[in-house]
């Protein structure tokens, strides 16, 4: 959220990456399991944000990936990170020159979206152990995640 959405990615170009559709959230305590859907174009996601702030952890989420202008789109599962509904940019392959060649364009592009969240997730590991998230990442996190605790509260 702090960057519009624009990764740059060590060994590769940049992505953008968007939340996108719907976020799920999820608490579970020793009697009750509490689910919040979070719908629509809301930028600042207030709602989800606030759930946060209640103990809610997010299970799934809508999510739009920009790869060398190619968009794709799916929603992304928390516990094992599985790609759903993956959508990928339109295949522009003649299937009436080459009937295999459909099958290998979308297969590229999928492995190329792919990549682009292999790459991601690197990013992500190596900040997570980095001195700078205890110093920088998780202060600025937690700022908007309040955020929106207070925004929830005050509208």
């Amino acid at each position: 959220m702090t960057g519009h959405g624009i990764i740059d990615l060590n060994d590769a170009d940049e992505v953008e990456l968007r939340f996108a559709g719907k976020i799920t959230l999820l608490s579970e305590d020793d009697e009750t399991a509490d689910t919040v859907t979070c719908s629509g174009v809301n930028s600042r996601f207030k709602e989800a944000r606030f759930a946060l702030t209640q103990g809610k952890k997010i299970t799934s989420a809508g999510i739009r990936l920009v790869v060398d202008e190619e968009e794709y789109s799916f929603t992304l599962d928390s516990k094992w990170l599985n790609f759903r509904a993956f959508k990928t940019p339109k295949v522009l392959q003649d299937d009436s020159n080459d009937p295999d060649g459909l099958f290998y364009e979308k297969a590229g592009l999928t492995e190329k979206a792919v990549s682009a969240m292999d790459n991601l997730f690197a990013c992500f590991i190596k900040l997570r152990i980095s001195p700078e998230w205890k110093s920088r990442e998780m202060p600025g996190l937690t700022a908007w995640v309040r955020a929106g605790e207070h925004r929830a509260t005050t509208q």
